[in-house]
């Protein structure tokens, strides 16, 4: 282990980042949150801890991008002798006089992210954990004693620039884009004490270079076995990045190498890293799914020894109601494999968009999202893939955007009346406010604010979290407090008294939306009728 002279290379990332959140990808949006009065040592121990390192004390998992940057380094000539992937606690290990980069990846480095910018306003606390951690990690004593050069890289380094605290933060480089020749080049300019240039951007569009033919397998387990099988979509969402890029599909060969890999270092679960699982091997224009291909990496990844279980990133709805004889199949290999259960009950799931109800909309921001049918059917698109899901027994995760850019109000009732369509439907909905990301097309557009929320849209969010609770609720309590007078002590009288208190406070504190914001706590708070769960007009027993 390092303790004097350093790595020339030290690649980290946030400590949020860098967990696995007990081995739960979903509880990982929680990052998004702020961190309210709860101490940061409190928070990191119970919400965000680190697996422990490996022997030569780096880290034993980190992000799948960070993983990547790796093996492009390596790939590119660097000697393992001269890289450390750690974490941030363990920098000073790492750190030395003989440092010359530091390479960070991050998603969300300021709080600009989807859900950091919704619930970090709505929910309080101050600033997102992410947020919080990210300025820690650069702010780190190794950093500051050492003066290594810093460049920051991932999803979220955009952020940096469109916040202007590069500066601030010490940060010698802003990297976009993840094409290896450019990051090689960069991390060699470092190393040989050159100047950096403030902003990398390496192209990611694929029209100039064969990602599967440049891109290195990586060499490490990834946080949550992630192994991504295909890259972009194609779907030319506005609002969204990697939809604008054209779909590449990972070969078999190499998405079974990473495989291999993340069961052999200790992970038995495999995340799919996609923008949508049905998507994988096709090639129609109208993005008709190509069952035997999606079928066959499914079965291949199951059947590897040691997977025990597979949690695929994304998926699209349209698929779903095109083909859903894919979904059973795919049901009757993922329920086996489940990462997640409702009560003591296996199921599937993956985040989705359903983004909004409005066929205009969804014409004018989204047209390509529900091919191969047309705008003007995409409450019948939702509704039915939601249908077909549950009844395999697939719980999807979805967001909505709230605030796109020419929304009227007319646009949210819609919106609103497909969510009392889906309210016999089992599912988690993510209402989110909308955020002009970096290379979308939309990225000059204001972003979603909460001050400005009409009625119509608190009504939306809130009905969002009726719902949500309404479903998950008895589940989150159950595997808490088996003893029935404890679960009935917390549902009828504890949650109920404190959300009162946590109503009033906001009520207090939020200015013009102070008033719906309490009522809505107060609504929300309140104990269930029952614990029933109706899916499609059938009573679903006590989970």
């Amino acid at each position: 282990m390092e303790t004097v002279n350093g790595k020339k290379i030290v690649l980290t990332a946030s400590a949020t980042e860098m967990s696995d959140f007990l081995n739960n990808p979903f509880i990982a949006f929680s990052g998004g949150f702020g961190k309210g009065p709860i101490p940061l040592a409190y928070v990191r121990k119970t919400l965000y801890p680190h697996r422990p390192q490996r022997a030569d004390g780096q880290a034993s998992y980190a992000p799948y991008g960070l993983r990547k940057v790796e093996s492009i380094l390596l790939e590119g000539g660097f000697s393992p002798n001269d890289i450390a992937v750690a974490y941030p606690e363990d920098l000073d290990k790492f750190i030395g006089p003989q440092t010359k980069v530091v390479g960070i990846s991050s998603m969300d480095p300021t709080g600009m992210g989807y859900v950091s910018k919704t619930y970090s306003s709505i929910v309080g606390g101050g600033e997102s954990m992410n947020r919080i951690e990210f300025r820690k990690l650069v702010m780190h004593p190794a950093i500051k004693k050492y003066r290594p050069k810093i460049i920051v890289g991932g999803y979220g380094s955009w952020q940096l620039e469109r916040q202007q605290v590069s500066e601030n933060y010490g940060v010698d480089c802003v990297l976009m884009g993840g094409r290896p020749r450019p990051i090689v080049e960069l991390f060699n300019k470092a190393i040989n004490d050159e100047p950096l240039p403030r902003l990398v951007k390496a192209d990611e569009s694929f029209d100039n270079w064969d990602y599967n033919q440049e891109m290195p397998t990586t060499q490490n387990v990834a946080i949550h076995g992630a192994v991504e099988i295909s890259k972009g979509c194609g779907r030319n969402c506005q609002f969204c990045t990697p939809t604008m890029q054209h779909k590449i599909d990972v070969p078999m060969e190499t998405i079974m190498a990473e495989v291999a890999l993340s069961v052999a270092q200790g992970s038995d679960h495999i995340t799919l890293i996609t923008e949508d699982m049905f998507l994988y091997g096709a090639k129609d224009a109208r993005f008709v799914p190509n069952r035997e291909a999606v079928v066959k990496l499914f079965k291949t990844v199951a059947d590897y020894p040691g997977v025990k279980s597979i949690q695929a990133a994304h998926m699209s709805l349209a698929p779903v109601w095109n083909d859903p004889q894919m979904i059973k199949e795919l049901a009757e290999i993922l329920i086996e494999k489940s990462w997640y259960s409702f009560g003591k009950k296996p199921i599937i799931t993956a985040e989705t968009g359903i983004e909004t109800g409005s066929p205009r909309l969804m014409k004018k921001y989204m047209a390509g999202k529900m091919l191969p049918f047309q705008p003007e059917q995409w409450q019948d698109v939702v509704t039915n893939a939601f249908g077909i899901l549950n009844d395999n027994d697939w719980y999807p995760l979805a967001t909505l955007i709230i605030g796109l850019p020419d929304e009227k109000e007319e646009d949210m009732l819609q919106t609103l009346e497909l969510m009392d369509k889906l309210k016999e439907y089992n599912a988690f909905y993510v209402p989110l406010f909308f955020v002009p990301l970096e290379n979308c097309v939309l990225m000059k557009q204001k972003g979603a604010e909460m001050d400005s929320l009409s009625k119509a849209r608190w009504d939306f969010f809130i009905k969002c979290w009726e719902y949500n609770i309404k479903i998950w609720k008895p589940t989150f309590l159950e595997n808490r407090l088996p003893n029935p007078m404890l679960y009935n002590t917390f549902d009828k009288f504890i949650i109920p008294y404190f959300g009162k208190i946590l109503g009033a406070y906001y009520g207090l504190t939020r200015g013009a939306s102070g008033e719906q914001f309490k009522h809505a706590v107060y609504q929300l708070s309140m104990p269930m009728p029952d614990n029933g769960r109706r899916v499609k007009g059938k009573v679903k027993t006590k989970i």
